[in-house]
């Protein structure tokens, strides 16, 4: 591991508080000494810690940077196992095949996650998380169409909730190992719900509500013809 040299103070990570509520300690609780000299609770230096920005010679990394390493290291904890039973288990030969692929993938994204965490010395689990764990015994527990239904609509849901985190990493990391990482995590993602959706299973009734929006332009109304909007260049003055 190549040691990081001092690189000048960054702004804090804008994803900060897109991931910052996600993060999964890992951090040892620890004394520090407060601005007027008095020991912070235990609790207090421990969220320090988790919140921290540290230099490195590839830019500073922040607590959404190091969240990203964990939660793609946990996503292939839970992700190949599945993709791997239901490649013998699932009903219909497009999920055997598709959810194959996704846990092959998951191999070679754990490789690139684990280099790199080496790297910056980020700390990663070696067993899913608790939600994940139900997740995988929920499928485990079907059986025929109902298996493939519930596997495919589990890991679409789990790479909706990454697919953002991702993105605003990717557009807002002061780090450019970690935005290398997230540009490759984006291809990842982007494939794997394309696997997903080419299996049949991924249905109204498997997706999340849509997001909440407040500047949507109103709906068109039946036999509201509308005229097509011109051509930008023909609306740009100058």
């Amino acid at each position: 591991m190549r040691t990081p040299r001092p690189a000048p103070a960054a702004a804090p990570v804008a994803a900060c508080g897109l991931a910052a509520s996600l993060l999964l300690g890992g951090c040892t609780a620890m004394a520090r000494q407060s601005g007027d000299g008095g020991a912070q609770p235990p609790q207090v230096a421990a969220e320090n810690a988790r919140q921290a920005t540290v230099p490195t010679e590839w830019g500073p990394l922040g607590p959404a940077d190091r969240v990203l390493l964990v939660k793609v290291r946990q996503a292939g904890l839970w992700e190949i196992p599945v993709g791997r039973e239901a490649a013998r288990r699932a009903a219909r030969p497009e999920t055997r095949r598709n959810l194959a692929e996704i846990a092959r993938q998951h191999e070679r994204l754990d490789e690139l996650d684990r280099t790199l965490a080496a790297q910056l010395d980020v700390p990663l689990p070696n067993q899913p998380t608790a939600e994940q764990q139900s997740w995988m015994s929920e499928i485990g527990g079907k059986s025929g169409t109902e298996y493939d239904k519930t596997a495919v609509a589990r890991l679409r849901m789990a790479h909706g909730q990454i697919y953002p985190q991702v993105a605003a990493v990717r557009a807002s990391t002061r780090n450019t190992l970690v935005r290398r990482f997230a540009k490759q995590c984006e291809t990842f993602v982007h494939a794997h719900m394309t696997l997903l959706e080419g299996t049949g299973f991924v249905t109204v009734d498997t997706l999340p509500d849509p997001p909440s929006v407040t500047d949507a332009p109103e709906p068109g109304g039946p036999g509201q013809g509308r005229t097509p909007a011109p051509a930008a260049t023909s609306v740009i003055g100058g």
